[in-house]
């Protein structure tokens, strides 16, 4: 961190292009400090904000001084030993207007719908949102996906460990959280990493709801366990978006060789499926696998 108290003569003689290279190689804390010292500083630390186009709260998870924290944080309501104060942080992004990637991992407190949505009218230009959690931290509330809809520039999701859960309201039917139609229909990179229910129940509402995602180009997704109806899901995607450029897919497997059989011709009819194979002759994926066991199972009987 820049040494202010004793720099802080040299640093008023410099010109203001010469500090804000320097500043360009500090990070967040050091430019809130230096903006405190005065009036000038206060608007070439502004200059240097407003220039920042990513914001990561991993890298600013342990640094309490930049004033995303709870000052007293024994008074309030902590989870995992911390004290993430929501507003705080969303207000700080307040000085970085030009923000067009966000990266939410790991927040030691519940991110609710209503922070959600104050997120997304402070930062108008995002454009690619990363959202991660693990089972031993999850951090996102119930429905705050429904908060996605007021990031109007929003084209890219990623989603890490997202675990929807079933909202019950009163005098309604439970149901299940969704990716709000609207976002969905402005993607055009979309990522699920996440349990096969989850990535099930975000292909069912597509599919279910006819939702076209016309500027899509690029999706993937990956499980950790497969179930039967991943493939016929997966294929019925690509069947609603035959536009799509690349498709990307992990985690998973064809439960029969029909299926599998199925699953490459249709892959064939659409511009990603030369991103499957790169044989002129496309074959099942069954068949290969399933060859490459009996010549495992020949070579042991041998040896």
């Amino acid at each position: 961190m820049l040494d202010l108290p004793s720099n802080r003569k040299n640093m008023d003689n410099l010109p203001n292009e010469l500090i804000t290279q320097i500043l360009e190689g500090c990070n967040y804390a050091d430019c809130m400090c230096f903006r405190a010292t005065s009036r000038k500083n206060y608007d070439v630390g502004n200059y240097i904000l407003s220039k920042s186009q990513t914001f990561d709260y991993r890298h600013y998870n342990h640094r309490c001084h930049v004033g995303i924290r709870n000052v007293n944080g024994e008074n309030e309501k902590k989870k995992y030993g911390t004290n993430l104060n929501p507003i705080k942080m969303i207000n700080f992004m307040e000085f970085l207007p030009n923000l067009r990637k966000i990266v939410l991992a790991d927040l030691p407190c519940l991110f609710t719908l209503s922070d959600m949505i104050k997120l997304g009218k402070s930062l108008p230009k995002i454009q690619k949102f990363i959202m991660i959690q693990n089972e031993d931290r999850k951090w996102m509330g119930k429905d705050v996906m429904m908060g996605l809809t007021y990031f109007r520039s929003l084209n890219s999701l990623e989603l890490v460990g997202w675990e929807p859960s079933s909202v019950t309201s009163r005098g309604c039917a439970s149901r299940n959280e969704v990716i709000p139609q609207s976002t969905l229909r402005s993607l055009i990179n979309l990522t699920i990493v996440c349990k096969q229910e989850t990535v099930s129940k975000v292909l069912q509402h597509i599919i279910d709801n006819e939702i076209f995602m016309t500027k899509c180009v690029k999706a993937k997704f990956n499980v950790r366990l497969s179930s039967s109806d991943i493939p016929h899901l997966i294929m019925k995607f690509i069947e609603y978006h035959p536009n799509i450029q690349k498709i990307s897919f992990n985690g998973f497997l064809f439960t029969t060789q029909e299926q599998s059989s199925t699953f490459t011709a249709s892959t064939g009819k659409s511009p990603a499926g030369k991103l499957f194979s790169d044989r002129e002759n496309r074959t099942s994926i069954a068949t290969d696998f399933l060859g490459c066991l009996e010549e495992k199972r020949h070579q042991v009987y041998k040896s």
